[in-house]
């Protein structure tokens, strides 16, 4: 299980009715993983390449989180998605077994991620709705989250521009991040903390996760969040 599951249980009470957007959902394991951590939150999942939107809806998990076909970014319309696949005859790690690779899709052009994964593909660009977090919150009503949860594969930097109303009401936010440009213009750890919109600190820093939180809305941290910063 992802160790960030336990950190997230520790420091939100899972029996809240909290809310929760999970940005790049890939083929629903971790909105799956989400709803059974958290059962009473509202969890609003985007994903905009169509086979992992496919996998969503055969396996059901449409059905516990509200699931929205589109990526989220820096403006609201439609945006080319680099379209991930595998070359089976490349030497591919153990886990992948099909050419319909599906994890590695984008909105950013990969850069050297074709030099560190050379046997992941983009082959195929396709147009997909796009659209702005703090758009989505504004028809939606959402004045306070309580997690972001982003998976957008070197897009971080569109997702926060985006989203500079909806972080400022968010009190944690974990995601990727990468110091080796494997996409075009993919920031690293410092650079998305000058991005986000008053005072954040990391909580925990994984290899190529991060979960921060929000010191402008939560202030002073807690034992539990002092106890994890320390680790």
């Amino acid at each position: 299980m992802n160790p960030i599951y336990p950190i997230l249980s520790s420091i939100l009470n899972t029996s809240d009715k909290l809310t929760i957007i999970e940005c790049g959902a890939h083929d629903g394991s971790d909105s799956y993983s989400l709803r059974r951590t958290f059962p009473h939150a509202s969890i609003f999942s985007f994903e905009p390449d169509p086979r992992n939107i496919a996998k969503i809806r055969e396996r059901g998990i449409d059905r516990v989180v509200d699931l929205n076909a589109a990526a989220v970014g820096d403006r609201d319309g439609t945006a080319p998605f680099h379209l991930s696949s595998a070359n089976m005859t490349k030497q591919c790690p153990e886990w992948i077994r099909s050419p319909e690779w599906s994890g590695s899709s984008s909105l950013k052009q990969p850069a050297q991620h074709l030099e560190i994964h050379p046997w992941c593909e983009f082959n195929q660009t396709l147009e997909v709705p796009i659209l702005r977090l703090d758009t989505f919150g504004a028809v939606k009503g959402i004045t306070n989250l309580d997690l972001i949860w982003a998976d957008v594969q070197g897009a971080e930097d569109l997702l926060i521009a985006g989203a500079q109303k909806m972080l400022a009401t968010t009190s944690y936010f974990y995601t990727e991040y990468s110091e080796v440009h494997e996409y075009q213009d993919q920031l690293g750890l410092a650079q998305i903390m000058t991005r986000l919109p008053g005072l954040w600190e990391v909580v925990r820093r994984f290899p190529y996760d991060v979960l921060f939180r929000n010191v402008s809305k939560l202030g002073k941290a807690t034992e539990t969040e002092t106890r994890l910063m320390a680790a």
